[in-house]
């Protein structure tokens, strides 16, 4: 059995390896999975460390039985994405808590690399992408180190050097090799971590407050509109008596897709959306927003859909129009006065509805100002968690009495509010707001932005929207949650522990900025670079050219500059010189005597004419003698000619040269 030099490092290296992929998949796979591969990971490293044998066959066939057993119970076969990423850590664990021979590790090393790929299924961030890069680095080194006598820092060194080698290569194929489609694709892992319900229970969307995760950026082509910023996303025409939902009238319009509504002839503003991947289709757009990208979709209610890949990040661009340009159908009229399924509930809010309606002569814009009147008048509160109710007439507590609400409970209330008097309404959830990056010019719209709010339609005016978060607390409406500074303990009391949650600090705030640019940088550049971006560089490169004639011009460059690299490697290179550095330095020696008329004799060996040197010059005699003993220690005692006596050497060569001054 041919023996492996480095097992100890090799060992340790995978070890490595494996317990990093671990850190950025640890969410994604259940408790007591996670527990059983850190623990086979600590088992392989304490092996190592204390030199301990491996485990017999028996042993380990037993434990792998076992596992298989937790991994089906515990992942489960309802994603089977996770499931094949579970089963390939697990099995190369196993494989190295195992492993004896070469070909044992080579087989390892090869699935370690496969291990590594599957974490851009559930992370494509510029930190996961670096800490990645090292870890293919160390990949290389340890089928390297297989094979080699060398240590673990001269095979990262080659290991290095090949990805720089290849690098720009890399960067070259993905900048100008067009993008084809996929001839096949794995279902997509539930790695979204953003995104909103399709039903929405106004006492339970203030959960949404509690998780920082980015939903999307965006970036206006021109100058920025001026807040409040309503990212519409869904909207919810049909309420149960606790929870809005989408009718399935407005699901079928929305499925089959008809062409937006009639847009004014002048978008307000177009924009640049860069989308984290979600759980749900459902993208972002202000007011009535269409987009011609090829995979996202415009509703006739104004709203962005993706067609496929939820999982995937998502660049496109947008244009605005105004909301009250759409006309109101008497379908949709009906489907937004109608109140069948909560009729019975909330019997207070809806006469507090009628009189109020009455009081101001049944006129729907009097009502709408009036509504407004009453939530700023009568000791309402803004706050992120919001005391439970409970019961069939949780609009009337919050109204009448507990007058403690998130946005969803403000905008449930006067939705139905609005539809108990016959005027259309419906509540539409999406995000408010964004922080605003000064230095690049873009908002960053996270999930705690996540908000609710009512559209209206007014006679003579469309449709209007109306939150009462304007009224109740003002603030919020600029910027981000973030930035509010009245609700500042609670919003950091909701998060869990990073950076955001000590904002409060000037250093760590900075810190988070920066990184938060570094990250939309990655984003827009790398991430965002899809098939339109690409197709748009290569017409500016190529003009009108078929991609089949781009494709072959740039696998033709790659492979002439493969051509020549190879014949740079082939080519007959110039022997090095075989001459000693300390030996230059004597032929310099020499040059100068024969300036000086002293020439060597025949077959004189260089110290003879180092002393005869001496003789003829008695003045430089001191410095021909040192430099003839230092000669004598490197060329024929075979001292280490080191940089002391390089440096020496060279001293007294200048000091042999000079002139010397005369006397006087």
């Amino acid at each position: 059995m041919p023996v492996i030099n480095n097992l100890s490092a090799i060992n340790l290296s995978l070890s490595v390896i494996y317990i990093l992929v671990l850190s950025f998949i640890f969410t994604e796979l259940p408790p007591a999975f996670n527990a059983l591969l850190v623990s086979l990971c600590i088992w392989n490293l304490a092996i190592t460390l204390l030199k301990r044998n491996k485990p017999n066959a028996i042993l380990a066939n037993t434990l792998a039985g076992f596992s298989l057993l937790v991994l089906f119970y515990d992942v489960g076969f309802g994603d089977t994405v996770t499931l094949f990423v579970a089963m390939l850590i697990l099995s190369s664990l196993f494989k190295l808590l195992q492993a004896t021979t070469k070909k044992h590790y080579q087989t390892i090393t090869l699935l370690s690399f496969f291990s590594l790929s599957t974490v851009y299924l559930f992370s494509q961030s510029l930190f996961a992408t670096l800490i990645i890069s090292i870890l293919y680095i160390l990949n290389f080194a340890v089928l390297a180190l297989i094979e080699s006598n060398h240590n673990l820092k001269i095979a990262v060194k080659s290991s290095l050097k090949l990805l720089l080698l290849a690098l720009p290569i890399a960067i070259f194929l993905l900048l100008l090799l067009p993008k084809m489609p996929a001839f096949w694709q794995l279902p997509g892992p539930k790695l979204a971590k953003t995104g909103l319900s399709e039903s929405v229970d106004p006492f339970d969307i203030a959960k949404l407050s509690n998780s920082d995760e980015l939903v999307f950026r965006a970036k206006f082509d021109q100058q920025r509109p001026a807040a409040p910023y309503y990212w519409r996303a869904i909207i919810h025409d049909e309420f149960d008596g606790k929870t809005w939902l989408i009718s399935d009238i407005l699901k079928a319009k929305q499925v089959i897709g008809q062409n937006a509504a009639k847009r004014a002839d002048e978008p307000l503003f177009s924009y640049q959306i860069f989308a984290e991947p979600a759980a749900k289709p459902w993208l972002y757009g202000l007011q009535l927003a269409t987009s011609t990208h090829k995979d996202v979709k415009t509703t006739s209610d104004g709203l962005l859909l993706r067609k496929r890949f939820l999982a995937n990040s998502i660049s496109y661009t947008a244009q605005s129009y105004p909301l009250d340009i759409t006309q109101l159908s008497r379908s949709v009229q009906y489907q937004n006065v109608q109140l069948n399924l909560a009729k019975d509930t909330n019997m207070r809010s809806q006469s507090f509805a009628q009189r109020l309606y009455e009081q101001h002569n049944n006129n729907d814009d009097a009502f709408y100002t009036a509504l407004y009147d009453y939530f700023a008048s009568n000791g309402f509160s803004y706050t992120l968690t919001p005391d439970p109710i409970t019961g069939s007439n949780t609009l009337d507590q919050f109204l009448f009495n507990n007058k403690r609400g998130f946005c969803g409970h403000y905008a449930s209330t006067a939705a139905f509010m609005f539809r108990s008097v016959g005027i259309p309404a419906r509540v539409v959830s999406g995000y408010l707001g964004g922080e605003y990056n000064e230095q690049n010019s873009y908002l960053s719209v996270y999930q705690y932005d996540a908000h609710a709010w009512v559209e209206v339609y007014i006679k003579n005016k469309g449709w209007q929207i109306f939150d009462a978060t304007a009224v109740v607390s003002p603030e919020r409406l600029n910027g981000s949650l973030s930035q509010h500074t009245q609700l500042n303990n609670e919003f950091t009391s909701n998060l869990s522990f990073g950076l955001l949650r000590l904002s409060n600090i000037a250093g760590f705030n900075w810190l988070r900025l920066k990184l938060e640019t570094l990250d939309y940088q990655w984003t827009s550049w790398v991430l965002g670079f899809d098939q339109q971006k690409q197709t748009s560089l290569l017409n500016t490169l190529f003009g009108n050219k078929q991609l089949w004639q781009i494709s072959l011009m740039v696998i033709a460059t790659v492979c002439l500059a493969f051509i020549c690299y190879f014949v740079y490697l082939s080519w007959p290179k110039k022997s090095p010189d075989p001459k000693h550095a300390l030996s230059k330095d004597y032929l310099k020696l020499v040059s100068w005597c024969e300036k000086q008329g002293i020439v060597a004799k025949p077959n004189q060996t260089p110290l003879q004419f180092l002393n005869y040197a001496a003789e003829q010059k008695p003045e430089k005699r001191m410095y021909i003698e040192q430099f003839a003993q230092l000669y004598s220690d490197v060329r024929y005692r075979q001292l280490v000619f080191s940089s002391y006596r390089k440096k020496h050497s060279k001293d007294l060569i200048k000091l042999i040269k000079t002139k010397m001054k005369r006397k006087l």
